[in-house]
């Protein structure tokens, strides 16, 4: 891309196949939560119980301590930092328009949660670490209802970015590891059909926690309402 810098020295064949396999194992660990992490936006398309019984029940096993620090944000910080390294190493150039599709659509992506992924964590995991607060269901619908112009998008975006930029990154993640699998041209319906199908699953859960589709309770008696007033003063 025309704003990314020039490399100050070529990376040498070694270091650059060892980014590249950091890059890919730690994107793969991280993508095993991020399906947890969507399948609970998608099952928000179905109504706040499911949402909230789904998460109760996978809480206790990515934000058991050792497992969060050690293996989610380890791989999340090296995915992040390998990719960095690999982007400002890439010569720059204009042809960003001349990749296939699929390639610019995984590095918008990328730019784009790279731009908002230590934000939405602070969100979401600040008021629980720091005075036992979870979000749950009533915690996004808040959202919702406070600031509803820019959630709205934000959480349709950041569930969709999520969701492209991980199916297709564990797809080069396992070709780049050497794990022999078809070319995506050749997977065709195989791919596009859950993609399509997972992609409007999100939107539907999303517009779900601003209850379009099945009665909640008000949202600004939760909890996390409570929460949200009294550390940022927001009126409950």
């Amino acid at each position: 891309m025309s704003n990314e810098p020039q490399p100050t020295s070529s990376p040498t064949p070694g270091s650059e196949r060892r980014l590249m396999r950091l890059q890919a194992i730690s994107g793969l660990v991280f993508s095993a939560f991020l399906l947890l992490h969507l399948t609970n936006v998608m099952l928000s398309a179905f109504g706040p119980g499911l949402y909230d019984a789904f998460q109760i029940r996978i809480r206790p096993i990515y934000q058991f301590p050792l497992f969060e620090i050690g293996v989610l944000m380890t791989s999340l910080v090296v995915h992040i930092a390998t990719g960095v390294i690999r982007l400002r190493r890439r010569p720059r150039s204009r042809g960003f328009w001349k990749l296939p599709l699929r390639t610019r659509l995984h590095r918008a992506s990328a730019y784009f949660l790279l731009v908002f992924i230590a934000g939405h964590i602070a969100a979401t995991r600040l008021p629980s670490l720091l005075d036992g607060v979870w979000l749950g269901f009533a915690g996004l619908s808040y959202s919702m209802a406070f600031l509803p112009q820019y959630f709205y998008p934000y959480y349709v975006l950041l569930g969709l970015c999520g969701l492209y930029h991980g199916g297709y990154g564990a797809y080069l993640a396992l070709r780049g590891l050497g794990i022999r699998l078809p070319s995506i041209a050749a997977l065709g319906l195989r791919v596009k059909v859950p993609l399509v199908i997972g992609a409007v699953l999100i939107i539907l859960g999303v517009l779900s926690f601003g209850g379009l589709f099945y009665p909640i309770a008000d949202p600004h008696q939760s909890d996390f309402a409570r929460w949200a007033a009294e550390v940022f003063g927001t009126g409950g």
